[in-house]
């Protein structure tokens, strides 16, 4: 452990109270709570900070005159376009989806507190009188999409990749619930779960918070976060693998999603 280096980085970026109870650890917990500091770059983490604080300072500017309409070309509507137009689109995803080159990202991170229950929101049971949970609802209209562009397309086989984003605590509970339940009828090498990355707490003076003696507090770093995992956690090589050029990208609790 290069503990003059560590002492230094901390001194530069203004966080010298994490080493506060180094003296009265144990070599074990010593060795933690470096490996915890030397993760972290400091220096991020208080651009992070910095920023923040000045989004809150102006959390009252009014930004109507930043704001512009969304170009014409990039949106549509079903009920102003041709059902002709519609078909083609549809025959088109289809064809797309038949040759390999779709995939389904899911952001799944969250714990169903304001559902009411302790576990992952995609282990929800929506009172449906099926007692279907998020996660089976989701997985049955990939495998009803991949069933149209089998039959659209006269392949014998279509497959939709579902990548799904988790945060530390829900991903082993979500994997033991899919590994549960044959992973609702997919492949399960086409589920594909991934986690997203984390960033240290701070207090509102721009200080790391610690939560142990030997470890620092941290929490998910949201949705916002998901570009940073994707290359974390090599799933953006794992989709070139797969040939995949277009991704559909949703959230757990939206229960009407269509894929």
């Amino acid at each position: 452990m290069d503990i003059d280096s560590l002492k230094a980085d901390l001194r530069e970026h203004n966080q010298e109270h994490l080493l506060q109870f180094w003296d009265s650890l144990s070599e074990v917990r010593k060795q933690e709570l470096y490996e915890d500091l030397k993760s972290i770059d400091f220096a991020e983490v208080n651009r992070y900070f910095k920023r923040c604080i000045g989004d809150l300072k102006n959390a009252g500017e009014k930004v109507d005159s930043h704001l512009k309409p969304i170009p014409k070309e990039a949106t549509g509507s079903v009920v102003r376009t041709e059902p002709e137009q519609l078909q083609e689109y549809e025959n088109e995803g289809l064809r797309q989806i038949s040759e390999g080159r779709v995939a389904v990202l899911l952001l799944a991170g969250g714990q169903g507190t304001r559902l009411g229950v302790s576990y992952p929101k995609g282990m929800y049971d929506c009172g449906l009188p099926s007692g279907k949970t998020l996660y089976q609802l989701q997985a049955e209209r990939i495998l009803k999409v991949q069933q149209m562009a089998q039959e659209k397309n006269g392949n014998e086989s279509c497959d939709v990749p579902w990548y799904i984003m988790t945060s530390e605590h829900t991903q082993e509970p979500t994997r033991q619930f899919f590994n549960k339940h044959n992973h609702f009828g997919l492949k399960p090498e086409n589920v594909v779960f991934f986690e997203q990355s984390t960033l240290p707490c701070m207090s509102f003076d721009g200080k790391v918070i610690m939560e142990t003696t030997h470890s620092i507090a941290r929490a998910p770093d949201g949705n916002g976060g998901l570009y940073r995992a994707l290359l974390k956690s090599r799933v953006l090589e794992d989709m070139e693998s797969r040939g995949i050029k277009y991704v559909h990208v949703y959230c757990v609790d939206n229960i009407l999603v269509k894929m």
